[in-house]
């Protein structure tokens, strides 16, 4: 009621100084329909007025429901602005980043559904080379949990920050603070009161031939044990993060390193909502890894971890012949190797120096990217090919490299006990055979149980577009695929028993037999599948300014959980493959040929109304799968047999 309170004033207000107030707005609809209940449409519009010093943002959503979140009908956001001389403060939605984010990075992505947003007050105070910021509010923080279109968890922040930034020629300084109580959301029982106080500073400096980044912050985590006082408050966890980034300029070409240490907690696996007092949804750390904008390579994306992982990037660019040349590498790995001393207990080794690790324990993750741009035929043709590579392991289930002794018998002689008594000043003595049962064992051997899940993969994505004379283009895609994904067992153990606290050997009488076994994870209708090779490939007509037309066919030969059924054929894949007898009556739409299920194929059409309208219509099938933004990762579901429509406009 509140909101709508304060959109009812805006439009007042406007309606009273309309001589003197600006505005203008934009409206964003999106409606989608799939024969699967994939079924969506969000409306959102945005207002904005500027009076003076004084500026405003109103955003009002009508989804019912939306592609990700929440049925809404209301006002979504809203911000006021003032600006006057060397102060300036917002109320309202506020969106704000510090540094590199290891502190504070907040923004509003609709795609992955992450806002970590703030409403509340901040105020900034620019006095030369000073500033000073300053921000206190709310936020209703809303995470993905099983569900891939609604959200599950809630996590509820009180906080507030402060930020005190210096520049000083061509250095920058700047300290940072933020403290937040939150009432953490769980996945099993009741949601906990957590405190969390995070301290950083960073540093910048910008010369002729380099420039130079770097940020440190420290953590702690405090949980609220009574709500009656009397108790000590248990500190959960302490935690650092540190990032560094230099880039040095040659000629024409730059190189990039980047070096990122996260310490926030640990854990053999991935944390679970259920893991509270580490990284909060403010910090939004550098990932150093590549965001690519081809749809093969962001379904390899790795999943990274801001609260445990360290690694260094290095990329080259520059030009060659008028060739743009981009050079990429990565490694990255948790802080620490880690050891299974049974099928729960997992102990840990720091990694020594600051370097990621390549054993499997610590996970590591290995990317590399090379790509070549550049224009032909008069620069009328852009063309771009790239490679890259991607290696990860992405889970160990059991690691143990150590020593165990068999059991080869029980020593079941007696030995001789002697007792003695004095009665009536006189020494009586007597002797007694006890048995000793007394366990023998081997001498001890090396034993070793690996077991761990691997995926590799390469991808080359290619991309042409020609510009004729008239003003028409035509462009033409191609990305290709191979991936493995793996079960890896070696050693000479097989498992662990926890019943005799053993380790059970591959062969009993012979403990140096050794073994290696890999076990794929992709399968089709006929049984297991050693490589998922993956092609996309799409054609684009299109007049400049004014339209597009873009045809999509993605395919694949193998899938990790179980074939997906498309019990539906749609005209374009019956047109993609010329087979007439579905146009004919002769073939039935709910039992299509094999080859229907391994592909998906789409064709939108994009027509721009105006200069500031603009239609497309899509219709078709897509896979979906990962989609990474800003670190944050969301698997979109397939989109089987429909359409989707979507308007935009700007006044």
């Amino acid at each position: 009621m509140i909101y709508r309170a304060s959109f009812v004033a805006l439009i007042g207000c406007s309606s009273l100084f309309a001589n003197d107030i600006g505005m203008n707005g934009a409206v964003n609809s999106n409606y989608g329909n799939s024969y699967d209940f994939y079924d969506f449409s969000e409306n959102l519009l945005d207002l904005n007025f500027f009076y003076n010093d004084l500026q405003g943002w109103v955003q009002y959503e009508y989804s019912n429901p939306p592609d990700i979140g929440f049925m809404k009908n209301d006002i979504r956001k809203f911000r006021l602005e003032y600006t006057a001389d060397d102060f300036f403060m917002k109320l309202g939605d506020i969106y704000e980043f510090w540094g590199r984010g290891l502190v504070l990075n907040q923004f509003d992505d609709q795609v992955t559904n992450f806002d970590n947003g703030t409403r509340g007050l901040y105020m900034e105070y620019n006095k030369g080379p000073l500033t000073i910021s300053h921000i206190n509010g709310n936020s209703n923080l809303w995470l993905m949990g099983a569900d891939t279109r609604i959200p599950e968890l809630n996590n509820i922040h009180n906080m507030s920050a402060n930020r005190v930034h210096y520049d000083l020629n061509a250095l920058s300084l700047g300290l940072t603070k933020l403290r937040s109580n939150e009432d953490h959301s769980k996945t099993n029982g009741p949601s906990v009161d957590i405190n969390h106080d995070i301290t950083g500073s960073y540093a910048s400096w910008a010369g002729g031939s380099a420039d130079l980044f770097v940020e440190y912050v420290d953590k702690s985590s405090t949980q609220k044990v009574s709500a009656f006082g009397g108790l000590p408050n248990d500190t959960l966890k302490r935690g650092h993060g540190y990032y560094q980034n230099v880039n040095v300029y040659f000629g024409n070409w730059g190189l990039s390193t980047e070096y990122k240490r996260y310490a926030f907690d640990k854990a053999h696996g991935d944390l679970t909502p259920d893991d509270y007092g580490n990284q909060i949804e403010y910090q939004q750390m550098p990932t150093l890894g590549k965001e690519h904008n081809s749809t093969l390579l962001g379904r390899v994306s790795h999943n990274y971890s801001f609260n445990d992982e360290r690694g260094v990037q290095l990329e080259l660019n520059g030009s060659v012949m008028d060739l743009s040349v981009s050079l990429q590498y990565a490694h990255l790995s948790r802080n620490e190797e880690w050891q299974s001393l049974s099928l729960s207990e997992w102990d840990h080794t720091p990694i020594d120096g600051f370097l990621p690790s390549s054993d499997p324990s610590a996970l590591p993750y290995w990317e590399n990217y090379k790509e070549i741009s550049g224009y032909a035929f008069n620069d009328k043709m852009y063309f771009k090919i790239g490679h890259g590579v991607n290696n990860e392991i992405i889970k160990a289930l059991r690691y143990f490299t150590g020593q165990q002794s068999d059991l080869s018998g029980v020593d079941t002689s007696f030995i001789e006990v002697y007792d003695s008594l004095e009665w009536d000043g006189t020494w009586y003595y007597d002797t007694t055979l006890v048995p000793v049962y007394d366990s023998l064992y081997t001498d001890p051997y090396d034993v070793e149980s690996k077991f761990w899940q691997e995926a590799q993969s390469f991808t080359i994505p290619v991309e042409l577009n020609y510009i004729f004379d008239s003003g028409y283009s035509v462009g033409l895609g191609f990305q290709y695929q191979e991936r493995k994904k793996f079960n890896r067992m070696k050693g000479n153990a097989t498992n662990y028993d926890p019943g005799s606290s053993r380790w059970t050997m591959h062969d009993p009488e012979d403990p140096t037999q050794t073994f290696s076994t890999t076990t794929t994870q992709f399968s089709n209708s006929d049984g297991s599948v050693e490589t998922q090779y993956n092609r996309l490939i799409y054609f684009s007509i299109s007049k400049a300014s004014r339209w597009s037309f873009t045809i999509t066919h993605d395919a694949t030969n193998s899938y990790e959980t179980g074939q997906l059924k498309d019990p539906y054929y749609n005209p374009l894949e019956a047109i993609i493959y010329g087979d007439i007898k579905y146009f004919t009556g002769d073939r039935n739409n709910t039992d299509p040929p094999s080859w229907v299920q391994n592909r998906w194929v789409s064709a939108e059409f994009a027509y721009n109304i105006t200069s500031s309208q603009r239609l497309s219509i899509m219709y078709g099938s897509i896979q979906g799968g990962l989609f990474c933004s800003n670190g944050v990762c969301r698997v979109i579901p397939p989109f089987n047999d429909g359409l989707k429509i979507s308007y935009s406009a700007s006044f």
